[in-house]
């Protein structure tokens, strides 16, 4: 299936999500705002530093060594898109490389998240195209006609939709659901505005473990084991 139009968040809700790039670490805030979850796996590897950027998500599913569809999702992206392909965590076969990250930069594309591998990765480098991916291989795969554009995929652990809210630092990548961005971003915009109280108290000399009470976590942990041994 190849869907060639999606929804795309409000334009102020994007830019609220790159207003948050003046902060450090964006995506550890941005997690913990969803709950510590929709962080891709800690293999997902940028082809250089430095990268940080928020962008709407242009799906891909490919089929077996396929990139028909990822050279149709490029060709259906608008400015500010981030192409995200489903790969099966294959890193065996380039799924990107130095032609498509031209033609990318062609329709406005800002940047490639893969479950997967490219290739080329000395002109993209050069070029400064930001990559993020499993692994590096010299082996690209055929253009048969399969595959998906825009349907919701899985990439590194995450389920993306087209029009979702991509943002990626140098502690990786997030995905925020379309549906939940604007109170995610609220929510961060909490987080990180009152993030400097908390650090003021550990350089004033407190521990994290006294300021969330991890003594008292502990006790109620213990209680409820006690409470579940009695039971059985």
């Amino acid at each position: 299936m190849i869907f060639e139009y999606i929804d795309r968040p409000p334009t102020e809700i994007v830019q609220g999500f790159r207003e948050l790039l003046a902060h450090d670490s964006i995506t550890c805030a941005i997690s913990d705002c969803m709950g510590r979850f929709n962080a891709m796996t800690s293999d997902m590897r940028p082809l250089f530093e430095g990268i940080r950027l928020v962008g709407t998500a242009v799906t891909v599913k490919t089929l077996a060594a396929d990139l028909a569809a990822a050279f149709k999702a490029i060709d259906v992206s608008q400015p500010g898109d981030i192409v995200v392909i489903d790969s099966h965590g294959s890193v065996n076969t380039a799924f990107w490389g130095e032609n498509m990250t031209m033609s990318a930069l062609n329709r406005g594309v800002i940047a490639a998240v893969i479950d997967g591998a490219c290739r080329d990765v000395e002109e993209i480098r050069r070029i400064g195209f930001p990559v993020i991916c499993k692994g590096v291989v010299p082996n690209v795969g055929a253009v048969a006609g399969y595959g998906d554009v825009n349907v919701t995929i899985q990439c590194a652990g995450v389920a993306v939709s087209p029009g979702d809210i991509v943002v990626i630092d140098g502690n990786g990548v997030v995905v925020v659901p379309m549906a939940e961005a604007a109170a995610i971003l609220e929510r961060a915009r909490r987080l990180l505005e009152t993030e400097h109280l908390l650090q003021e108290k550990i350089k004033a000399g407190a521990t994290i473990g006294e300021l969330v009470n991890v003594d008292q976590v502990f006790r109620t942990t213990f209680s409820y084991q006690n409470k579940a041994l009695e039971s059985d």
